[in-house]
């Protein structure tokens, strides 16, 4: 387990900083040490204060940064088509996000159909990360979905919708030229990979970042959900 020194909560050892302030997190390894500290009297020292201070601001700063790549990847490899986040929820050509999650596709589907609707929901949860549809991204994301960057950091769908519910993450765009999407042969699993870029904040810190991502979905009970994603540099 780690611990956040700052609101002391307390996260899973994949998380690198806390999820409410920032803070960068420690691994809690000996839970009275700080009674045994609190009992010992301490004069205060103000140029020490003034250092520990300054050097907090400086380490949620860098937090920040850090999870700005980290967030990035993870709203970047989410959206499969650029310059579409008003019209996706009702494009032409493509199958409505009614046919697709209503669990009635059309009779003998093939493979095109198939790549069609997994475009149509990769850009469903492009349109949610932008339009912070918790509710929708609740759908989209199945229970034991993971994303994982190339900075170390891995998120859960938990981790993912407590960034959205205390409004610490937004994006004012996500885009992706030319999505490569693959599916089985038995339609029920498929992968839609590219390069993507995004604007937004955390935590009241601007980004805007590129990034290369890798999203793999699977069809459970008529629906498709995306089970797991990778992104880099």
């Amino acid at each position: 387990m780690k611990t956040c020194a700052t609101c002391q909560r307390q996260y899973a050892d994949s998380l690198q900083y806390c999820l409410e302030d920032g803070t960068v997190l420690t691994h809690l390894t000996d839970p009275q040490a700080t009674l045994r500290l609190d009992t010992r009297p301490t004069q205060s020292n103000p140029i020490r204060t003034e250092r520990r201070v300054a050097w907090r601001f400086f380490a949620l700063a860098g937090t920040a940064l850090a999870g700005v790549i980290g967030m990035v990847a993870l709203g970047i490899f989410l959206y499969s088509w650029s310059g579409t986040n008003s019209n996706n929820e009702n494009r032409q050509g493509g199958p409505s996000v009614a046919t697709i999650n209503t669990g009635q596709p059309a009779s003998n589907p093939t493979k095109t159909d198939a790549q069609r609707e997994l475009d149509q929901v990769n850009s469903d949860v492009g349109v949610a990360l932008v339009r912070s549809d918790v509710p929708k991204l609740d759908r989209l994301l199945a229970d034991d979905y993971r994303w994982v960057g190339d900075q170390g950091l891995s998120l859960t769908k938990g981790d993912v919708l407590t960034l959205y519910n205390t409004g610490n993450l937004s994006y004012e765009y996500l885009t992706t030229a030319d999505p490569k999407i693959e599916v089985s042969d038995d339609l029920t699993k498929g992968v839609v990979a590219g390069h993507a870029k995004s604007r937004g904040q955390l935590r009241r810190v601007p980004f805007v970042d590129s990034y290369f991502y890798r999203n793999s979905y699977e069809k459970r009970q008529g629906l498709w959900q995306l089970i797991n994603g990778v992104s880099w540099h």
